[in-house]
């Protein structure tokens, strides 16, 4: 083993061996096996001592018995959901770090559940936050001694994600005397929950390991999810109707090869599916261990994206595969391991693709069929659309924003300030509530004006500056955490081409947490000697030092 030298404090040189001069959590862990897996968690494990028990006790005992007391109350779901409550809370209190862990592995799972469908004005992901957050806040209030505000780009940025989508629209909708009502409240109340759960993680994951943790815990939901979705596609076991009687799937129809898991969003679960892909990649290049289980959750996200049945996803993954080469440098290593992988998926899920091609078949809509769409009643628009055109929704999408969306701008206060907070509009059709918004970009416009719309662009700079930085100096799944933060902006911008992703559940419930795990890096200011990846490799190797210009280093004399 290659070693260096460290003066100790009394001037004598020591040898210390390089590995241990890498940071806490940063060397790969060599597990190939399950028995070498348990050695492992054997060997880190530390017998705890009497006092621990003890102090564990005082809080364990109680939160058991207020659970039995709970259980047994009224019927079983109210009494589990009381006592699920009741463990969240102690857990939270006593373990801040976990709360982040159950906020990245229970948002998706829960995230699907519609408003008013299981608690009452709220979404059970918005008091699951709420609740961890009220948990913190007071633990912060009863033991912290002193307030300390260390903002750096990224923070700054979810500021504005605060200001300019949700206190400036409500503003300026009620200056401009137009009608201010519980939805376009709820609306904009998305981007203070985003704030507060971008906030969670940034607080509670603070090291090296506990990213490793976090990263493992999204990757372990994310493929759990990711075959669930792929049998909501394929409609294998019935899985569409099960999921969707649970999970409310917005364009739920039977055996159509779309897939949303629990997130009850097709697109929403193609880019979710798509960011923890590159989660897992972004480790595998790193050399995290056990590969052979980060190789299995990065094949099943990957087929996960082909699952959701969407283009818009499966183009915007196309684009963080290349942008996740070029930040690892890394792209014949890529190449070697996507070959024998895209063959394996083609054939897997060549029914699917040939059932989603298939949608995009019949007539274009000439000029002449869309002047008399456009004559026609506007209660038969939708369906005369669609019996011009039954497998393609490109034009009912490009005619919903020529008709319902793109006339809203002709005002220029409108696009400075922003038509509405709802992404939506009423339908005048039979048989549709709703029209929805299907252009993501100009949705920043349309809910936030020019203000947002400028917003959007600094956080996704911010993301991608910072996550490069935090590539070229830090090892480990924070350096992972970086490079899967510059490819899943690129995901996430390019699928805004079709969709609202920034704030669409499923894409947000992963997006910002990964932000604030690369955070966690940021925080840490990367010397010229800390260790690094060698991506071409997978294994950590050290920089250069500054001291040294490359032309000494070339010299044999200098050596």
């Amino acid at each position: 083993m290659t070693s260096v030298l460290r003066p100790p404090s009394d001037g004598e040189a020591v040898v210390v061996p390089r590995a241990e001069r890498l940071e806490d959590g940063v060397r790969p862990v060599a597990v190939d096996d399950a028995r070498e897996l348990v050695e492992l968690l054997r060997s880190r494990l530390s017998t705890p001592t009497d006092g621990e028990l003890r102090r564990a006790l005082l809080w364990l005992v109680p939160a058991i018995l207020i659970t039995g007391v709970s259980v047994s109350l009224g019927d079983g779901p109210i009494g589990a959901g009381v006592a699920g409550l009741v463990i969240l809370v102690m857990i939270a209190w006593r373990l801040p770090h976990f709360a982040g862990y159950i906020m990245i592995a229970a948002s998706p799972w829960v995230v699907g559940f519609g408003r008013d469908q299981v608690l009452p004005l709220l979404r059970v992901n918005e008091a699951l936050l709420a609740v961890i957050m009220a948990v913190l806040a007071l633990r912060w209030l009863l033991y912290s001694r002193r307030i300390v505000f260390r903002f750096r780009s990224i923070d700054y940025a979810m500021i504005a994600v605060v200001l300019f989508g949700f206190f400036l629209p409500l503003v300026a909708q009620f200056v401009r005397l137009k009608p201010l009502g519980a939805d376009d409240v709820f609306y904009a109340a998305v981007f203070v929950r985003l704030a507060f759960l971008y906030a969670t993680i940034r607080l509670t994951i603070r090291t090296q390991r506990q990213v490793r943790t976090a990263m493992a815990l999204s990757l372990l939901s994310a493929s759990i999810l990711g075959v669930l979705g792929t049998m909501d596609s394929l409609n294998l076991l019935q899985a569409a109707e099960r999921l969707h009687r649970f999970f409310p799937n917005d364009g739920f129809v039977v055996d159509d090869g779309r897939g949303a898991s629990t997130i009850g969003n097709p697109i929403g679960f193609g880019v979710y599916m798509a960011i923890n892909a590159m989660m897992a990649i972004a480790l595998f290049l790193a050399g995290e261990r056990p590969r052979k289980l980060v190789g299995a959750a990065a094949i099943i996200c990957c087929v996960g994206v082909a699952g959701s049945g969407q283009i818009g996803p499966f183009l915007s993954f196309g684009v963080g595969l290349l942008t996740l080469a070029i930040v690892t440098k890394s792209t014949k290593r890529m190449i070697r391991l996507a070959i024998p992988f895209a063959l394996v998926v083609a054939i897997l899920l060549a029914p699917l693709a040939q059932r989603r091609i298939e949608g995009f078949g019949g007539p274009e809509i000439d000029s002449r069929k869309r002047e008399a769409i456009a004559n026609s009643p506007v209660s038969e628009q939708g369906r005369a659309l669609f019996e011009a055109n039954p497998g393609s929704s490109w034009d009912v999408r490009l005619y919903n924003l020529e008709m319902f969306f793109l006339p809203e701008f002709a005002e220029p206060a409108n696009v400075f300030w922003g038509v509405t907070p709802q992404a939506r509009v009423t339908s005048p059709r039979e048989g549709e509530e709703f029209i929805w918004i299907e252009s993501g970009h100009l949705w920043l416009l349309w809910s936030g004006g020019v203000p947002l719309f400028i917003t959007w662009f600094g956080l996704l700079g911010s993301g991608m500056i910072v996550g490069r930085r935090v590539v070229r100096g830090r090892a480990g799944p924070i350096g992972a955490a970086g490079a899967a933060t510059v490819a899943s902006m690129w995901i996430v911008n390019t699928a805004m081409i079709m969709d609202p992703h920034m704030t669409l559940r499923g894409t947000a419930d992963v997006l910002y947490p990964l932000l604030a795990l690369c955070m966690t890096g940021a925080m840490h200011h990367p010397t010229h000697n800390r260790p690094i990846i060698d991506w071409s490799n997978g294994v950590p190797r050290r920089a250069l030092p500054a001291a040294e210009p490359r032309a000494a280093l070339a010299d044999p004399a200098r050596r």
